[in-house]
């Protein structure tokens, strides 16, 4: 079982693509110690599309693993697989990367806890959370409908992501390359009306109390902190950089 450790960095749908860099630079002030922390767990959807079978999604991709992997001699690094970036095992020997069918993932942790959003340069607020027993991790496309649910394992599905890959080398990477392009037309920025209502109905799913259940992938930047509910979804880092540092108090 894994423990959360303190200064723990929780990030959550950076997107990264051509046009979009703050997760590189994030990395690199990783490397440089300008950014210290002893576990980084990343919530999925890192990347706009990174698939372990589609090859042509594993260029861009490279220089980020070799910054992970290199960070991993130091740093706990946790990856739970998001829907635009799965079936990622292949690319790593030492971070620890959870697939879907994993998620949730429990993390130990201690009883109280403060959680505070920063960016590189500034601090925006802080939140205290009591009386914990456990986190539960997913990137957040679990629970889902019966047919949507099987809809998406079998696009995940070794053999016809293969298929779909050979088509895509077949036609000069038509289809990635397709993919990728409607990705940048995407608003990852937007509100969800009533999401306070979702996000009670999602925390019902996984059947906790005295637990905080932290999700990405609605990209809020919303919490409840009630007696009953403890809920976190994160902000998409990819909107302005942000991320969760996490302090484990006695």
């Amino acid at each position: 079982m894994f423990e959360l450790k303190n200064k723990a960095i929780f990030l959550a749908d950076a997107h990264e693509n051509e046009q979009r860099d703050g997760f590189l630079r994030f990395l690199l002030a990783l490397k440089e110690a300008e950014i210290e922390c002893e576990q980084l767990i990343l919530m999925g959807d890192i990347f706009d599309l990174l698939v372990g079978e589609i090859s042509a999604t594993h260029h861009f991709a490279k220089p980020y693993i070799e910054l992970l992997e290199g960070l991993s001699a130091r740093i706990e690094i946790i990856y739970l697989e998001g829907n635009h970036d799965f079936n990622l095992s292949k690319f790593f020997k030492q971070v620890k990367v959870i697939p879907i069918q994993k998620q949730p993932l429990n993390l130990q942790c201690k009883q109280r806890l403060k959680f505070t959003e920063r960016s590189l340069n500034l601090e925006y607020k802080t939140t205290e959370f009591f009386n914990l027993q456990a986190l539960k991790l997913s990137h957040g496309d679990i629970f889902l409908k019966f047919f949507l649910g099987l809809a998406l394992r079998s696009l995940r599905g070794h053999f016809l992501l293969s298929v779909l890959n050979l088509l895509d080398r077949l036609t000069k990477n038509s289809l990635s390359n397709k993919i990728k392009k409607n990705q940048t037309k995407k608003n990852l920025f937007y509100k969800i009306d009533n999401f306070d209502d979702l996000a009670r109905q999602r925390f019902k799913h996984y059947d906790v109390k005295n637990e905080l259940v932290i999700e990405g992938h609605y990209h809020q930047n919303f919490m409840l902190n009630e007696d009953e509910i403890k809920y976190i979804n994160l902000p998409s880092f990819a909107y302005k950089e942000s991320f969760f540092v996490v302090e484990c108090c006695q």
